[in-house]
C-alpha cells in the first residue's frame, strides 16, 4: 500500500528547515508515479516469452529425433524386406510391417519389384500441427561386377 504525501509536507514550516533530498525525494516520487509495477509486468512478459521459446526449441527437436527415428525404421524395414525376397518368402512385406513395428512406426506402403524392395514408414510425433513424420527406404541387392 502506496502512502501518499501531501504536496506541502516536503516544504518548511516557519521556522524549521527543509533539506534539499527531501525536496528532490517529493519531485522524484511525483514524477515516476506511472512507473510503479512496471517491473512486475516486464519480469512477467520475460518469463512468457523465455516459455515460449523453450517450447518452440523443444517441438522442434521432438520432430527432429522423430524424423531420424522414421528414417531408421524406413531404412530397417527395407532390408528386412529385401532380404525375405531375396530367400524367397512369399510375401516380403509381411517382414517389413514387423520391422517398422518393432521400431514404433507405421507401415504406409510396401512395393516389391523382383528383389527389390521400397517402403514408406512413419512415426507419431509429439506436436500438435505434425502429427507424425514419414520417410522412405529402397533396398536391395547389388550386382557384383
Amino acid at each position: 500500500m502506496r502512502v501518499r504525501r501531501k504536496w506541502f509536507s516536503a516544504f518548511p514550516l516557519p521556522g524549521k528547515s527543509a533539506t534539499v533530498s527531501a525536496i528532490a525525494c517529493h519531485r522524484r516520487s511525483k514524477s515516476n508515479a506511472f512507473d510503479e509495477g512496471s517491473g512486475t509486468i516486464n519480469g512477467v512478459m520475460l518469463i512468457a516469452v523465455a516459455a515460449v521459446l523453450l517450447s518452440a526449441i523443444g517441438l522442434g527437436g521432438n520432430i527432429l529425433v522423430c524424423i531420424s527415428e522414421a528414417r531408421s525404421a524406413a531404412d530397417q524395414a527395407a532390408i528386412a524386406g529385401a532380404a525375405s525376397a531375396r530367400d524367397g518368402d512369399f510375401d516380403p512385406c509381411i517382414k517389413s510391417r514387423l520391422a517398422s513395428s518393432l521400431n514404433k512406426a507405421t507401415l504406409i506402403t510396401c512395393k516389391v519389384d523382383g528383389e527389390d524392395v521400397t517402403v514408406k514408414v512413419a512415426v507419431k510425433t509429439e506436436v500438435p500441427f505434425v502429427p507424425f513424420v514419414s520417410r522412405m527406404a529402397r533396398a536391395g541387392p547389388v550386382e557384383c561386377s
